[in-house]
């Protein structure tokens, strides 16, 4: 087997202020070069500050290989001391900081390497993950509240269009980026932080959990990707449960890391199995020793929030 494109992929980073992830960032930079990957990606939720972001980006860039990003929603947050709103840091913020350290924002440009190409968006929610039997009325989701339970994007998202639109628009880029691929393309791998495939969400049957489910992604970007038969690859972030699955001809993954910190002597084991390897070859695509599930379960809680 003969591999084309090797893959290093994870996300969710949820990088502290202040310097206080370094080790771990470091961690990541070496564990991704002594896999040696012909791309490097991470699929959003590095900081809702620009200023860690533009610091961890630093510490995170591989040389000898290409470095793709694509935002979270904790990246478009609006940031309490004033500055850019959700859409400026998506649409300009971003991409900016990202091409001064060494990283393309895929959203703004997808990336092409002979007959593969990286297309890439944040995603968004149109709440087609919802429970029905949950019987939740479509305005508790609208509102992002429920009992209690709040999807904190109703805080700190600013942007004017609602969730339905918001999905509306990043589909309609995601589908003239494909259109405008050059004909030379085999094989396209998606990059996304919301999830595209309904089926790579978490359930629990219980609340708030399954109430949150609803903002992991929408199905209407999936049935996108299902249309293009180029496609082989789905990386996306945004659940803290790591999965892998198949979708019709789409190998479908999860890759965060989360919020778990362990102790310094025990971050090369956490990021070893944080960074996903992929490889794709004329004969298929492998995933080798995928870890599946939350491995930040049982280490002690950080919030960046």
């Amino acid at each position: 087997m003969c591999t084309i494109v090797r893959i290093a992929a994870v996300s969710d980073l949820h990088v502290l202020p202040d310097g206080q992830d370094r080790n771990l960032l470091q961690a990541i930079q070496q564990r991704v070069e002594d896999l040696q990957p012909d791309v490097f990606v991470i699929a959003g939720d590095i900081s809702d500050y620009l200023k860690v972001l533009v610091d961890s980006l630093s510490l995170l860039h591989v040389q000898g290989c290409k470095n793709l990003y694509v935002a979270g929603n904790h990246d478009i947050w609006f940031e309490h001391n004033g500055g850019p709103g959700s859409l400026e840091k998506y649409s300009h913020e971003i991409g900016a900081i990202c091409k001064r350290k060494g990283f393309l924002h895929i959203p703004d440009q997808p990336y092409v390497t002979e007959d593969t190409a990286f297309v890439g968006s944040i995603g968004w929610y149109d709440y087609s993950f919802r429970q029905p039997e949950l019987d939740i009325k479509i305005e508790h989701y609208e509102q992002k509240e429920y009992r209690g339970a709040v999807w904190y994007d109703l805080f700190r998202v600013d942007w004017s269009f609602n969730d339905i639109e918001a999905t509306n628009l990043f589909n309609q880029k995601l589908e003239y980026d494909l259109q405008t691929l050059p004909n030379s393309i085999k094989r396209i791998v998606y990059v996304s932080h919301h999830l595209p495939f309904r089926d790579l969400t978490v359930y629990k049957n219980r609340l708030p959990w399954d109430f949150h489910s609803a903002f992991m992604g929408a199905e209407s970007s999936g049935r996108i990707l299902l249309n293009d038969e180029r496609i082989v690859l789905s990386i996306s972030g945004h659940s803290h449960v790591r999965n892998l699955i198949k979708v019709g001809t789409i190998t479908a993954m999860t890759v965060p890391l989360g919020y778990g910190r362990p102790a310094d002597e025990d971050l090369e084991e956490l990021v070893e199995k944080a960074v996903a390897v992929i490889e794709i070859s004329d004969d298929g695509l492998q995933v080798p020793n995928f870890i599946k599930g939350d491995i930040c379960s049982g280490l002690p809680y950080v919030s960046s929030r």
